[in-house]
This record gives structure tokens, C-alpha cells and sequence, in this order.
């Protein structure tokens, strides 16, 4: 078994499957040799919460009648579907992030390596889905789709059409109002996105609410990947620097994956000189968790730690090491509900030590270091394996990390073509050179 410490929220949004055809020319064990795998399966995910949980209280939950609730429908289950959605409501009654069954690791590489991409990225405001970027030199940006517009039909299917089977599980699991609207824009991400080949059909109410279709080609995707570490399906390698009004370094990437941290040591090099940086972490949902202090070591003069974590075995810091030349000038991080895991370990961390003011929406709360182990049934199951506790000892799960300066976003601002959060950095930046800015512990 892999282990890879802390895989995201919203890694596990991607694979999660409800209810996946069985491939063609595989063998079908008989119903007795199915049963007795499902009961293995099942054995195996509670006797592990049971055993390496960590906390043996459970968060107050009773863990012992839970299997007495969910075994019965472990075993009536009519299909491995059925069966493995009984698993996740039964992981639901934890009420934590990093618990989840996905699908096995060959259709999550499929899955991530199959994909088309279009350009659009989704989010939701004020319950609808709303187009908040558009990649410069996309199929999407070349078909005149703009920011602010909101998603209404994809491929003829009525938005809440797509999310509708997503939407009765996750009442069924109970989970965060902001897992939910990550849960829902990766689902419209993956609609629009679909297979490489024919185009997406989107219809959207533009600036004036006005119906307007049009004809998205899905490429497919052919930049960088990253590779496989053990049961974590390789992903898409996305990265942007570069220099802002005012000269302040801005940089910005999907996800914490190895790949990145040569590019962002290139990227701090390359922006030498700068009054100040701007990490934006919307949307990011974590990844390798060791990477957060490994970042960190490029902005500190001296070793500190981002946090704790704590497993009943023992605890480990998340400690940063300083590394030579580190930029030292002021900085803001970008969050918002899609910033999750790894992305909040380093928010919370960079805040509460002073080094970073944040900027934008209260985060996932979503920040549990996991491992993925595979199941008798082939499906791989994520755990979590230890809390996290900030420098301050605040426990981020179910929390999140609050900004130092809320600022919202809304569809208003973005058929403006306005990124106010990235405003309000440029502005503290700036103030700050001036020698007006507040300190990011002067501001709480």
C-alpha cells in the first residue's frame, strides 16, 4: 500500500462514482462469491475507521451501532452501486471531509487522462452555476462565452438536471454547504468538459439574462501531467506567474502536485525585485501536503511551523525550513470555498505566523491528512489518518480559514471583467510599500 498524506476534498470529488457500468469482457463472480466479497469489503472500511480513526471517540459518534445500522443494507444491496453508496452514507456519519470510496485506480486514470478540455471553469453564486474564468486561446474564449454568464443548459440537459443525482447523495451524506458547491461545479465542469471529439452544446443567460447558445469544441487536454504516487491517478499540471501592475508577483496553480514546486522555485527567481506577491489558492483543492512547508521555505528568513498534525500514534509539525535568498516583502493569499486541504494547511500556517494577510471567502474546511487503500471489491477506499491543528491550535476542519479582508465575488463584477479579491490584494501590496498596509496580525 501507498501512502500519499494529504490527497484533497476535491481529488476525491473528481473520482467519486455513483454507480459505473462494469466493463465489457470482465467476469462476473457468482452471487455467493459477490456476497462474500461485499462482506469483506465492508468488514475492512469499518473495522479500519474502527482501528485508526484518530480520534477513538469517534467526534461523539457511535461507531459500533452505526455497523449495526449498515451492515443489514451492506448485504441487501442489489448492486455493487447500491453497495458501495451504503459505504459512503456510512462514512457520512462521521461528518468529516477525506472519508470516501472511489472508483478503482485503472477508471481514475482513464477518467483523468481521457478528458476534453473547453476552457470554462464553473462556480457557484447565489445557488447558480456562473461562469468565473475562461482560459485565454480556449475553444470556450474563441466562441465568445464570457465570464458572469450563468451555465443553463448543457447538452440540452437542464443544469439542475446534470447535478440532480449528485445532489440526492449528498443530502444522504450530509455534507458542508461548500463541499456541496464543489461537489456541484466539478459535475458541470465534467458535463462541459466531457469526452475529446464533438462540441459542447451550452446555452447560457448572458449580461442582460438573454438565452444564448453556443458550440464549445472539446480538445483534448495535452500539457503536463504529473506522475501516479501509488493509488493517486495522475493530473493535469497548470501553472501561471507573472509580474502585476505595481510590480507585485502573482502565481497561481491547480493543485499541489510535484511538478509544481520546480515551477514555483523558477517563478520566485524570475520575479526578483518584486513590492510584493500574491498567491492565489482559489480553488486549489490541496494535493501533497509535504509541498505547503517546501513553499513556505522560499518566503521565511526563519524556521517555523503551519501547523500540526495528530494521528493516535503519535503528532508531526509541518515544519519550514528557510531556504536561501527568500523574499521577504509582503504577501496575500487568495481563498475561497474551493480551497481545500494542502491550500488551507499553508493559508492557515502562512496567516497565524504573521507572514501572509488572506484575502476572499471563508475556505473549505476540508483539511484532513488521508491515504487511499484498494478494497476486496477493487474500489479504493480514502480514510483520514490525523487531524490538523494550525500554530494557534485551531482545528481548520469544518472551519476553514477565515480571510483577514472578506471580499466576495459576484456575478456583477465578473461579466465587469473585475477580480476584486486580486484588487484588494494589489491595494494592500501597494499600501504596504508605502508603509501604510497592516501587518496580516494587525488586521485581526
Amino acid at each position: 500500500m501507498k501512502l500519499v498524506l494529504m490527497i484533497s476534498l476535491i481529488l476525491a470529488v473528481a473520482f467519486s462514482s455513483f454507480g459505473q457500468p462494469t466493463a465489457a469482457g470482465v467476469s462476473h463472480p457468482t452471487f455467493d462469491d459477490a456476497a462474500a466479497i461485499r462482506q469483506k469489503t465492508f468488514e475492512k472500511v469499518w473495522s479500519t475507521v474502527n482501528e485508526k480513526h484518530y480520534d477513538p471517540s469517534f467526534g461523539g459518534v457511535d461507531w459500533k451501532r452505526v455497523k449495526e445500522i449498515y451492515e443489514p443494507k451492506a448485504a441487501a444491496a442489489v448492486s455493487d452501486a447500491d453497495f458501495h453508496n451504503v459505504l459512503r452514507q456510512m462514512l457520512a456519519e462521521l461528518k468529516l471531509s477525506h472519508f470516501g470510496i472511489h472508483p478503482p485506480a485503472a477508471e481514475m486514470v482513464a477518467a483523468q487522462t481521457g478528458r476534453g478540455v473547453t476552457g470554462i471553469d464553473v462556480i457557484m453564486l447565489d445557488g447558480v452555476p456562473v461562469i468565473n474564468r475562461v482560459d485565454p486561446g480556449s475553444s470556450a474564449e474563441r466562441s465568445g462565452i464570457r465570464p458572469g454568464f450563468i451555465v443553463d443548459k448543457i447538452d440540452g440537459q437542464q443544469w439542475q438536471d446534470v447535478v440532480a443525482k449528485i445532489e440526492a447523495s449528498l443530502a444522504a451524506r450530509k455534507v458542508t454547504e461548500a463541499m456541496r458547491k464543489v461537489y456541484l461545479e466539478r459535475t458541470l465542469e465534467a458535463a462541459i468538459n466531457g469526452k475529446p471529439g464533438g462540441p459542447a452544446a451550452i446555452e447560457v443567460l448572458d449580461d442582460g439574462n438573454k438565452r444564448l447558445a453556443f458550440k464549445v469544441d472539446r480538445v483534448p487536454f495535452n500539457g503536463e501531467m504529473s506522475q501516479a504516487m501509488g493509488n493517486f491517478p495522475p493530473q493535469e499540471v497548470i501553472f501561471e506567474s507573472r509580474r502585476l501592475p505595481g510590480d507585485v508577483g502573482y502565481i497561481r496553480f491547480n493543485m499541489w502536485v510535484i511538478p509544481q514546486m520546480a515551477k514555483i522555485r523558477a517563478a520566485l527567481s524570475e520575479l526578483s525585485g518584486i513590492n510584493g506577491m500574491v498567491i492565489d489558492l482559489r480553488g486549489n483543492p490541496g494535493g501533497v501536503g509535504g509541498m505547503a512547508p517546501g513553499f513556505a521555505g522560499h518566503l521565511f528568513s526563519k524556521r517555523v511551523s503551519l501547523g500540526t498534525m495528530r494521528s493516535r500514534g503519535g503528532s508531526m509539525e509541518f515544519v519550514v525550513f528557510p531556504q536561501k535568498d527568500p523574499f521577504t516583502g509582503p504577501v496575500v493569499i487568495l481563498i475561497d470555498h474551493g480551497t481545500g486541504s494542502t491550500s488551507e494547511v499553508f493559508a492557515a500556517g502562512m496567516q497565524e505566523t504573521g507572514r501572509a494577510t488572506i484575502i476572499g471567502s471563508t475556505s473549505a474546511g476540508a483539511v484532513l491528512p488521508s491515504v487511499f487503500e484498494k478494497l476486496p471489491t477493487g474500489f479504493l477506499f480514502q480514510y483520514a489518518v490525523s487531524d490538523y491543528r494550525s500554530p494557534k491550535k485551531i482545528l481548520i476542519e469544518g472551519r476553514g480559514v477565515f480571510p483577514d479582508r472578506e471580499v466576495r465575488k459576484t456575478r456583477r463584477d465578473l461579466l465587469a471583467g473585475k477580480d476584486l479579491q486580486l484588487e484588494e490584494a494589489l491595494t494592500f501590496i501597494a499600501n504596504a510599500a508605502k508603509g501604510t498596509g497592516k501587518s496580516a496580525a494587525a488586521g485581526r
